[in-house]
């Protein structure tokens, strides 16, 4: 399938980094919250969060979109070995 995309002017071409996300739902919606963890302690939680985008998802749709995740992360895991999860890092 190929698909025309094209960007809001609100959104940045270039992406917005984000290290951490939360999750809640009602029962007609998905909220993600995508975070950017900015000041790390020595045992590795942040506690200064900063929210960098908000997306409301339809319940239908937020089916579909895992499963899209599921694959790329198989994917990308052969191709690149195992995701292991750890603390989040700085951006450099």
């Amino acid at each position: 399938m190929v698909m025309d995309v094209t960007f809001s002017e609100s959104v940045p071409m270039g992406g917005t980094y984000a290290n951490g996300a939360l999750v809640w739902n009602t029962p007609h919606e998905f909220t993600v919250d995508f975070t950017s963890h900015r000041s790390p302690t020595h045992d590795g939680d942040a506690h200064d969060v900063l929210v960098v985008a908000r997306m409301k998802i339809p319940t239908s749709a937020m089916f579909r979109i895992v499963q899209a995740m599921s694959a790329n992360i198989d994917r990308y895991e052969q191709q690149h070995g195992r995701i292991t999860p750890g603390p989040p890092k700085e951006e450099t």
